[in-house]
């Protein structure tokens, strides 16, 4: 069981976010973002028709200023960059947890929060393979790594507290 669970993992450290430069800029129809979408992060959640993204999630996001309304119902890089993004981190985060860091975050642009968003997500994704207390330990691994995920979870509902409720 070991071997397999290494083995996934090995196969997670090799995904790599799609660069911002590679973010298609001609505009896309929502069903073409999902697809990319879909495409990106299924080495890492696998394909699901109904799971992390869909038309109205979408359509949420813009009504909620989380990204910015389309162009004639075309997506350009920013939006696609910012759906990126937040379909990450909606794994771990609440929708309102998500604002407060794309809005804490969007003074250094979109391009750069992306790029910095893609290098912090490989290196998270490479310290699984590394860190061999996550085969080791007594407890499953996958066990290990929901303990790991909570405290990070934990770290970040702290930051994001104001300072006087810390």
């Amino acid at each position: 069981m070991e071997q397999d669970c290494r083995t996934a993992l090995e196969a997670l450290n090799r995904y790599r976010p799609i660069p911002w430069e590679m973010i298609p800029d001609i505009g896309l129809y929502m069903d073409q973002v999902i697809t990319l979408i879909t495409q990106v992060y299924e080495p890492l959640y696998g394909r699901q028709k109904d799971g992390y993204l869909s038309p109205s999630m979408i359509n949420n996001y813009v009504k909620a200023r989380l990204i910015p309304r389309p162009a004639g119902k075309k997506y350009n890089r920013e939006q696609i960059a910012l759906l990126l993004m937040i379909v990450a981190l909606k794994q771990v985060s609440t929708m309102e947890d998500i604002r407060v860091m794309l809005t804490s975050a969007a003074r250094m642009g979109t391009e750069t929060m992306y790029t910095r968003f893609c290098a912090r997500q490989a290196q998270a994704l490479s310290a699984l393979v590394s860190d061999e207390e996550n085969l080791s330990s007594d407890l499953p691994p996958a066990m290990n790594f929901a303990i790991v995920s909570s405290g990070y979870r934990a770290g970040c509902e702290a930051t994001l507290k104001p300072a006087g409720e810390r």
